[in-house]
């Protein structure tokens, strides 16, 4: 026997299928492609769908950082059970983010960033899912690294590993996550993960 969904149930499928939509084109398409009609053929809903839960195209973007921001987040939470107390542990786990960064999900927030540099509004409307996205991801930090890095430093080092993955992602004309990451980037990441453990070492945490 089939249950039927109720109207909430039915309601946060259509948002879910509209926001994940969305992240789609904008991963496929770019920015200036991902059009409503382009994410209502994505997601199997109509524009008047579309337009009950969200009245413009931009609050549907906005949505949907935040939406990718919330999956980032869990992806980088996974990473708390991860030995960090070693450069080869590190290491893999700075995979992992990487990973994370270059999924196609995570273009979103590529293509928006982009798009924002010139358009004031979608800036300021995005500023509020850009500073929770850090909020979060600075107290997943913590649980990864709080016991061995000083609270002053913990900030910085997320943003020197952050940047660092975001920079590579963005330099990749064709970004694979699950590709290897070449000799350049694992040296470069081996590099990282050795500063951070010789510079914070366990016994001092």
């Amino acid at each position: 026997m089939t249950t039927r969904r109720t109207q909430a149930e039915r309601r946060d499928g259509t948002i879910r299928a509209l926001l994940d939509a969305t992240a789609q084109c904008l991963a496929e398409r770019g920015y200036a492609a991902t059009t409503t009609t382009a994410v209502c053929a994505a997601a199997g809903v109509s524009q008047g769908a579309l337009f009950r839960h969200f009245p413009t195209r931009q609050a549907l973007l906005v949505a949907t950082a935040g939406h990718v921001a919330r999956l980032n987040v869990d992806a980088f939470r996974e990473l708390v059970d991860e030995d960090v107390d070693t450069v080869d542990g590190l290491v893999r786990a700075f995979g992992h983010l990487r990973a994370v960064v270059l999924s196609p999900a995570n273009q979103t927030w590529r293509e928006l960033l982009v798009a924002a540099r010139s358009d004031a509004a979608l800036r300021e409307e995005l500023l509020p899912a850009r500073l929770d996205l850090q909020e979060q991801m600075y107290a997943v930090a913590l649980e990864l690294w709080g016991e061995r890095l000083p609270a002053d430093d913990l900030a910085a080092v997320l943003s020197i590993v952050v940047n660092m993955l975001d920079g590579l992602a963005f330099s990749a004309l064709d970004p694979d996550p699950a590709a290897p990451p070449g000799r350049t980037v694992e040296r470069a990441l081996a590099l990282l993960a050795q500063m951070i453990v010789d510079h914070y070492p366990q016994e001092h945490a």
